[in-house]
């Protein structure tokens, strides 16, 4: 009689480790990469842009996100166009971000500079990241042209 009371004893015992065994896991979820973060990279492709509806590729275009916080970016785009026309290197500040899992929205954000030779600039821009591809679309006034430029640009990264 008493071996069958050490037997449930120690097979009570045995349950009680096993259980607190699968309670505790050393299995730790990944820390979520912040939005801005999963987004900022350089994208190079051509970029598409329309005038009065006259439309103009402009190739090797490259946009460069970078990340001042975990839900904003920064973007520089490149120069585009031939002198005495060309659009020189614009950087826009303060585009929010927002999304997880692959999937993000760059909110619409209004922007305005002047670049170095005066010229002043402004306009709207958003965009979306998904399945590792870029996409904006924006609005850009620039120096004294009467019409805006309605451009758009997809780029794989990383």
């Amino acid at each position: 009689m008493k071996s069958i009371k050490t037997i449930f004893a120690t097979m009570a015992v045995c349950l009680g480790i096993m259980t607190t065994a699968t309670a505790c896991s050393d299995d730790k979820d990944e820390p979520a990469v912040p939005a801005a973060k999963s987004v900022a990279g350089t994208y190079t492709s051509d970029m598409t842009c329309s005038v009065m509806g006259q439309e103009s590729t402009f190739e090797n275009m490259t946009f460069t996100l970078t990340s001042t916080d975990d839900a904003t970016v920064t973007l520089d785009m490149s120069a585009f166009g031939n002198p005495p026309m060309q659009v020189p290197a614009i950087k826009i500040t303060g585009i929010k971000v927002s999304g997880e899992n692959g999937k993000y929205t760059l909110a619409p954000t209004d922007f305005n500079g002047t670049t170095t030779d005066g010229k002043a600039y402004s306009g709207k821009i958003q965009g979306s990241f998904a399945d590792k591809c870029l996409t904006m679309q924006f609005n850009l006034q620039y120096g004294a042209m009467p019409m805006p430029m309605i451009c758009s640009f997809t780029a794989q990264g990383k």
